[in-house]
């Protein structure tokens, strides 16, 4: 007889918890360089200014992803 999968709570739990954890950044990293490309489409002379700013932001995004990812591993590694 075929053994039957019998978490899929747990799987669609962890499959959800996974995207949230890669897809918030993706989207704030994606929001930042269309901001980005914007503004050095209006003011080409501020474009160092500009990105300068951006990179306090993506450096933002950085430590809470990557805070994210280290609680999702101490909640999933027990």
């Amino acid at each position: 007889m075929a053994a039957h999968f019998q978490y899929w709570t747990e799987g669609l739990i962890f499959i959800g918890v996974m995207l949230f954890v890669v897809g918030v950044p993706c989207v704030a990293v994606a929001i930042l360089g269309t901001r980005l490309i914007d503004h050095i489409g209006q003011y080409p002379t501020k474009s160092a200014r500009l990105q300068m700013g951006v990179c306090v932001q993506l450096l933002v995004v950085q430590v809470v992803s990557f805070l994210m990812l280290a609680a999702f591993f101490k909640v999933f590694s027990d």
